[in-house]
């Protein structure tokens, strides 16, 4: 791994309007990298600052050492992106339009013009014009032009966007080998949280213009919910259940509903302890139904909790 992006206490005003501010952290080749933000955060304006649609305001950005605003051409050179929509003529057939793309960039080959569209799973109907595309298809070959000329890094903004539940799949797991395999940075953003969690190894989240954390997946959502073990039970008795188990060292509890209750493992407690619990419930005439854990904490909840519930993600 290496350093890929680079931002350094970076700001951008639209017109007296600080949009983003003193904004610095880095990414790694090798990643995938999430970038969230409720809506009016300044993701995608940081996205335009990084790929040269809008000039930089105060600080700097660099891509694999090169500086995009000294050293522009040497910067982009290792940078492939799809910002909004990618541009492809629907007339011709996905090949024509990767031919078509190839013009305007040296050394890309015929092998390599294969080599993508492999990558991407489209070498079934690379023939076949755009125009017959699904949206899914479209995006990938959107991806598989990004990625002619052998970029470094791969910008994103909403690739998701209007895909179905196969199509997300699909380019999720094109983008982890890409990352992970093709030594590549992908920065990507999105408003799905589920499909960030499922997609990225790190995230940084803006809220105002400002970074408020950058961290892996798994450490954000860790904070957030900590280590505990959770889970619901399904009994005869919720209420004496809870006298039965009030003042248990190994647990604490919270009430659901009428037959339910939540019951949270507290350091020191394992699987044994709850056997134990669920034979003195059973001892006592407290008829035990189901016990199941409780879905982990998403990246979703950690995000409202640090955005302090402003969830109009963009």
């Amino acid at each position: 791994m290496g350093t890929a992006i680079e931002i350094s206490h970076v700001s951008k005003f639209f017109g007296k309007r600080k949009v983003v501010n003193d904004l610095s952290f880095t990414t790694q080749t090798g990643e995938v990298f999430g970038f969230l933000g409720p809506n009016g955060a300044g993701k995608t304006t940081t996205i335009k600052m990084l790929v040269g649609l809008i000039g930089i305001d105060e600080g700097s950005i660099s891509v694999c050492g090169s500086d995009v605003t000294t050293d522009f051409e040497k910067a982009m050179a290792n940078v492939g992106g799809i910002v909004e929509n990618p541009e492809l003529y629907r007339y011709m057939t996905g090949y024509q339009n990767l031919k078509q793309y190839a013009r305007m960039r040296k050394g890309v080959t015929r092998e390599r013009i294969d080599e993508v569209v492999e990558l991407v799973g489209l070498s079934n109907r690379i023939h076949e014009k755009v125009s017959r595309y699904s949206l899914g298809m479209r995006q990938r070959l959107g991806v598989a032009q990004a990625l002619l000329h052998h970029p470094k890094v791969l910008v994103l903004d909403e690739p998701t966007n209007g895909l179905d539940p196969a199509g997300i799949r699909q380019l999720r797991d094109i983008l982890r080998t890409l990352a992970h395999t093709e030594d590549i940075c992908v920065l990507v953003s999105s408003h799905l949280m589920s499909e960030m969690q499922l997609m990225c190894d790190r995230v940084a989240i803006l809220v105002k213009g400002q970074l408020i954390q950058t961290t892996s997946v798994e450490e954000l959502v860790t904070s957030v919910n900590g280590q505990e073990t959770r889970y619901r039970y399904h009994v005869s008795d919720p209420e004496m259940a809870s006298v039965l188990l009030a003042g248990n060292p190994s647990v604490k509890l919270a009430p659901v509903d009428e037959e339910h209750l939540e019951l949270t493992l507290l350091e020191g407690a394992d699987e044994k302890s709850l056997a134990q619990i669920n034979q003195l419930l059973i001892s006592q005439g407290v008829e035990l139904y189901t016990a199941a854990p409780v879905e982990a904490q998403r990246l979703e909840d950690a995000f409202i909790e640090l955005t302090k519930g402003d969830t109009q993600i963009a």
